[in-house]
């Protein structure tokens, strides 16, 4: 073999510096350079040309790798911030077959956390499943990747529970608790424990309607969900967010009065509807306003009358619940449109009690739906439907009845056809 030095390779046809940084791959070489070296060095100008290319290729896919790190890393710091769309714009024309595969099902993760975030749920579930089936398998992922998993299979969990896929989206919760280690943030532990407990609740209705299972059975799922809400509460205020706890109270208060205990489902509302409620009266007070956080306040005040309307409804306490029916909406027109569409559901519920044919009790059922309307919400958009259709029905407005509840099949029908054959035109037409 030749020992050349760099200025024998050279021969004064060319700068050492230039070879120099050819060899280190900063600069590509001519064809001209090529045949030199090839002559300097006597080896064949085809073995040189493929070696060329091999560094060429590599170094292509160095920078491409990098250039996707640094892409995850902005996205990442976008999705901290809550600028969700500004994460969208980035991401939205991503081909993401073009993208090397470590960081594939990533970025496609990522972006389906800004439809997540968004409430766009079927362009969320899309991205998720797709970065599910492109996760590598058979590695030990990283720690960091390891939680993005999770948080994968947890976001994947809410799209299903959101769309009506119980089973699938009670399977992604499982598969996120398996992920649990001891470098496993708190949150992400309590999200999968409150979705389980959802799940439970909406089962354990399924069952009821059902006269095949028994009592007992029914009885077994709701105690289940319990614990798992009961779980989600004890973490969320080991990690000092009361708001989420006080959220997962309402629920457990669900539960509680689902069982027949219904003095201890109402002393737990009561406590979050005072404590909230003069917690939220304070930061309206404030000048240094958090919207978001107030935003949060008001869903737990909201969900907490609603309840408590709910409860004294079924008592046949009709001034009371319509006072905490009002109280639930007035929260919920600062909060989310999912706790106005309760509220005005609620609301519905009870003049309806009052008098069938109040024409305000068919105003509210109505807004309740237009709440909802241009929502991924499908579950909610469903039972908003199926209450209005009953109502309608109930005062011999037979064919008016029938349109909502053709709706309400036609949800139902278009997320049973699957994910992929869904586009939000499709829910947007219904």
């Amino acid at each position: 073999s030749l020992q050349l030095s760099l200025a024998e390779v050279a021969n004064g046809h060319y700068s050492t510096s230039l070879l120099s940084q050819i060899e280190r791959n900063r600069l590509d070489p001519s064809p001209e350079s090529l045949r030199f070296l090839a002559e300097r060095l006597k080896l064949p100008l085809e073995d040189l040309e493929s070696l060329a290319q091999q560094h060429r290729s590599a170094e292509t896919e160095e920078n491409q790798y990098k250039s996707y790190e640094e892409l995850h890393i902005e996205v990442l710091q976008y999705l901290k911030n809550k600028e969700y769309h500004h994460a969208l714009s980035i991401l939205k024309e991503l081909q993401f077959s073009q993208i090397p595969i470590p960081q594939r099902w990533r970025l496609a993760a990522l972006r389906g956390h800004a439809y997540f975030e968004q409430r766009k749920f079927l362009e969320a579930q899309r991205d998720f499943m797709y970065a599910i089936n492109e996760r590598p398998r058979g590695v030990n992922l990283p720690d960091e990747q390891q939680q993005e998993l999770m948080l994968l299979h947890l976001h994947l969990a809410g799209t299903h529970r959101e769309l009506q896929q119980s089973e699938p989206a009670q399977e992604q919760y499982e598969l996120a608790l398996q992920l649990v280690n001891s470098k496993t943030p708190f949150g992400h532990v309590a999200e999968a424990h409150w979705g389980l407990a959802l799940i439970g609740c909406t089962k354990a209705n399924k069952v009821n309607n059902d006269p095949n299972y028994a009592t007992k059975c029914r009885e077994s799922i709701l105690r289940r969900s319990l614990g798992h809400a009961e779980n989600a509460r004890f973490l969320y205020r080991s990690m000092g967010d009361q708001l989420k706890a006080a959220a997962v109270t309402c629920e457990i208060a669900h539960i509680e009065k689902t069982l027949g205990e219904v003095d201890q489902a109402r002393a737990h509302l009561e406590e979050v509807l005072s404590t909230w409620s003069s917690s939220h009266n304070t930061s309206q007070n404030s000048t240094s306003s958090d919207k978001p956080r107030q935003q949060d306040e008001a869903n737990v005040i909201s969900a907490a009358a609603c309840s408590l309307a709910a409860l004294e409804l079924e008592g046949r306490n009709y001034d009371a619940a319509l006072r905490y029916g009002e109280l639930a909406l007035e929260a919920g027109k600062r909060s989310y449109k999912i706790r106005r569409a309760d509220a005005y559901l609620m609301r519905g519920r009870i003049l309806e009690a009052i008098n069938p044919r109040d024409p305000e009790a068919e105003e509210s059922f109505r807004r309740a739906t237009a709440e909802l309307a241009s929502t991924h919400r499908i579950a909610a958009r469903i039972g908003a439907h199926v209450r209005l259709g009953h109502h309608l029905l109930k005062i011999g407005k037979i064919a008016e009845s029938e349109q909502e509840l053709e709706l309400a099949r036609h949800l139902s029908e278009l997320v049973s056809a699957g994910v992929s054959a869904v586009s939000m035109e499709d829910i947007a037409s219904s």
